[in-house]
């Protein structure tokens, strides 16, 4: 271990934080002994902090005080989670209409403002406070270090966000690398020239922590292969990847590449940490940060994912639904953790396809089909209002008649109609205004 990562984990980053006005590490180590507790006593923890939260909002959240006038009183006290039923599901619109009436009384003054743009490209703006991002920063450490990657590891971002780039100034893009052992490199614009500079200073750095989405990290991986350089003289502990669904095949590619376990990382800025996988390869949720429900659940048990976040005092979210669907999990994990478990994450509603009688067709069903073709190098699928493909393409060579074909054939048994299907080659696909890149979009409605 480098006295860096020393300094940086023990001197650096707890002073750094605590100029912040953070209890992240506090927040860490608390998390660290609960990963031995048992079950029940989990649920206690988590009983007694949605207790907190409902009664916080009954005394200073107006949008909330409305909530329980109109639908009757709860007496925290004896609140259950199954209680959380009788309370209405916030919905993204009420959040842009009503924003002001969900901030609690007398907090303007620790309230931080955010502003996410999701897959709508409708901006969202909502408040957290410090403490709710301790708490959340806190989870993403406690994910990592089930990898064995602790505070001050050497790290590597892969991101885009113009929040986060924008606040990149000289001073902390120096502070962050010479002081806390953090590097975020933009993952926007990736030309094959910006791709090998970044492999330069990967093997140069040699992060314990590569973090970013797995598209960016994935096509990475694959410029790797492309230049018959697999073996790297090094290898990370960890590859988290977020913010995108990152699909079995990036996997095995990036798994391939860095010889170093994957993991998914699951979350957002407005609903917080969620989940994080294991080195047993599940997601378990954060139980002491939120609660996840799911709405309307099919045969299957999947349905919109609702999110209660137990530390979001500022502007409590109870109830949101995220624009995630997936099914949660009873069953015990071998690794051991106390945590329940997402048995199934799928993606937000518009990355679904839309098929014949209306039929809801995930995207990674297109992603099968297409992951076979070899002379894509790149591509976005997007099914337009009327439910037809068009399908842009960055080719590492001409296509030949049969791929044509073979594209247009297998994408039409997808939504099992003989729908048009444009192919239309680019030099390059630009990423959404997040910096995030989306292999499936679809503007159909069931």
């Amino acid at each position: 271990m480098r006295l860096s990562e020393l300094a940086a984990r023990h001197l650096l980053l707890p002073l750094h934080e605590r100029l912040r006005g953070r209890d992240t590490l506090a927040q860490w180590r608390a998390l660290r002994a609960q990963d031995h507790q048992s079950p029940a006593s989990l649920d206690a923890v988590r009983l007694a902090k949605l207790r907190r939260l409902i009664a916080h909002c009954q005394q200073h959240v107006p949008y909330y005080q409305r909530v329980f006038a109109e639908g009757g009183a709860l007496n925290p006290a004896e609140l259950q989670f199954a209680d959380l039923a009788r309370l209405p599901i916030l919905e993204r619109a009420a959040l842009r209409e009503r924003g002001a009436e969900l901030k609690a009384q007398g907090w303007d003054d620790r309230l931080i403002r955010y502003s996410t743009g999701g897959s709508t490209g409708e901006p969202l703006v909502f408040y957290t406070d410090k403490h709710r991002e301790s708490c959340l920063n806190a989870q993403k450490l406690r994910g990592r270090a089930w990898f064995g990657v602790l505070p001050g590891d050497r790290q590597v971002d892969f991101w885009g966000s113009p929040i986060e780039l924008s606040r990149q100034s000289r001073l902390r893009r120096l502070k962050d690398r010479w002081l806390l052992n953090q590097v975020v490199l933009s993952a926007s614009n990736l030309s094959l020239e910006r791709i090998d500079g970044y492999l330069a200073y990967l093997d140069h750095f040699q992060p314990r922590l590569i973090y970013g989405y797995p598209t960016v990290i994935y096509r990475i991986a694959s410029r790797i292969l492309e230049t018959g350089k697999a073996r790297r003289p090094w290898s990370p502990k960890l590859i988290a990847c977020t913010s995108e669904m990152l699909w079995p095949h990036m996997r095995a590619v990036i798994a391939q590449v860095f010889e170093c376990p994957i993991a998914n990382e699951y979350g957002s800025r407005d609903g917080g940490m969620i989940a994080h996988e294991c080195p047993e390869g599940h997601l378990h949720l954060f139980a002491e940060h939120v609660v996840v429900e799911v709405d309307q659940p099919d045969a299957e048990g999947v349905g919109d994912l609702l999110v209660t976040n137990l530390d979001g005092f500022g502007m409590p979210f109870i109830r949101y639904r995220i624009g995630d669907r997936g099914a949660l999990t009873e069953a015990p994990c071998p690794c051991g953790l106390p945590l329940p478990r997402l048995r199934e994450l799928q993606g937000r509603a518009n990355d679904f396809l839309i098929g014949r009688d209306g039929r809801m067709i995930h995207s990674s069903t297109a992603n099968y089909v297409l992951r076979e073709i070899p002379a894509l190098r790149q591509y976005q699928l997007r099914q337009r209002a009327d439910r037809h493909f068009d399908l842009y393409m960055v080719l590492h060579r001409p296509l030949t008649d049969d791929e044509r074909t073979r594209i247009r054939s297998e994408l039409q048994q997808v939504i099992d109609e003989p729908l048009e299907v444009n192919l239309i080659e680019q030099e390059h696909i630009a990423p959404e205004p997040s910096g995030k890149y989306r292999w499936v979009i679809s503007e159909a409605r069931s």
